[in-house]
């Protein structure tokens, strides 16, 4: 009889318990430690984070800035982060490099930039043997100058390619005449007209798809904690929703974000990122074969890597 009454309080206990495990568990809030580049594309998920929408999936964003992609590859290789913003090209040079990383949503998927150029130059022939800024080597902007070159029929050797910096930087460099010619996103743009400096290459107008941010995580990650990383992209999408609906609390974002003098500008990025930013989170496969293409003509191992070694869309809803 006492045996049986043991049994009997050990298993009340154990009911007892069962839900105060539950919802130890599953209210808990899960931080995530994500980077970014530049401030294009991040602004839906300052929004979210605004809104609750990440809280309602028990996460908290931990937003940090790390001017580069390249740079910023190497935080997240190090595990100094759990996701990373970023370009294709610099996702694809890691990779060939031997890191254990995937694309694991698109951020967003059109090429955001112009090519511009300072000193009066306006033809291909004026840029030969000028020095055109870029962040840094197996960037965006890196792959985005060499592709301005190819569209002039410039070999990259005519020109000196140098690493500068961020968008800020660059502007600088082109102030003190340090560079020539450099590529900018939309906004920036537009304050590089006002300075008097003119546009080559409009890639905007262009509409190319190009995987220009996107969301990257490591292998081990992803193993460890499939359930975190899809409660993000729910999240995610959601603030994209959130976004997209409410213009003026997102302008006032981009504004606040890019510290922005002029709303005019962020109403530029705001307007350009509706059509650069995918509804589902999906990356362009289209963009990043165009990448993989270009980088297998300057790296042999490059020929052998498929889209499908780098982009893994399982953890999207």
């Amino acid at each position: 009889m006492i045996a049986r009454n043991v049994v009997l309080i050990i298993s009340f206990a154990a009911l007892l318990s069962l839900p105060l495990v539950r919802c130890d568990v599953f209210g808990q809030t899960t931080n995530v430690r994500i980077a970014f580049n530049g401030f294009g594309g991040v602004a839906p998920l300052y929004l979210g984070q605004d809104a609750g929408i990440f809280k309602k999936q028990n996460l908290s964003l931990e937003m940090i800035f790390i001017p580069g992609g390249s740079l910023s590859l190497q935080a997240l290789i190090g595990k100094s982060l759990d996701l990373l913003l970023t370009g294709g090209p610099p996702v694809v040079n890691a990779v060939l490099q031997g890191a254990k990383i995937k694309i694991i949503g698109g951020v967003t998927n059109l090429l955001p930039y112009t090519f511009v150029a300072a000193g009066g130059i306006r033809g291909a022939e004026q840029l030969k043997g000028k020095k055109i800024g870029i962040s840094r080597f197996g960037s965006n902007t890196d792959y985005v100058v060499r592709l301005a070159l190819n569209q002039f029929a410039l070999p990259a050797s005519d020109v000196q390619i140098i690493q500068v910096g961020g968008s800020q930087a660059r502007l600088v460099a082109m102030n003190s005449g340090a560079i020539h010619a450099t590529v900018l996103s939309p906004e920036e743009t537009l304050v590089a007209q006002k300075m008097g400096y003119g546009v080559m290459l409009d890639f905007i107008e262009k509409g190319i798809e190009f995987p220009h941010v996107n969301f990257v995580a490591r292998d081990d990650y992803l193993d460890s904690q499939a359930q975190t990383v899809r409660s993000f992209m729910r999240a995610y999408i959601d603030s994209v929703r959130h976004y997209k609906a409410n213009r003026n609390d997102a302008v006032k974002k981009i504004m606040a974000l890019s510290k922005l003098p002029e709303r005019q500008m962020a109403e530029i990025v705001y307007d350009g990122s509706l059509r650069a930013t995918p509804d589902d989170a999906k990356p362009t496969i289209k963009g990043m074969e165009v990448v993989l293409d270009a980088a297998a003509k300057e790296n042999p191992k490059a020929k052998g890597l498929t889209v499908q070694q780098i982009i893994d869309l399982r953890y999207i809803p």
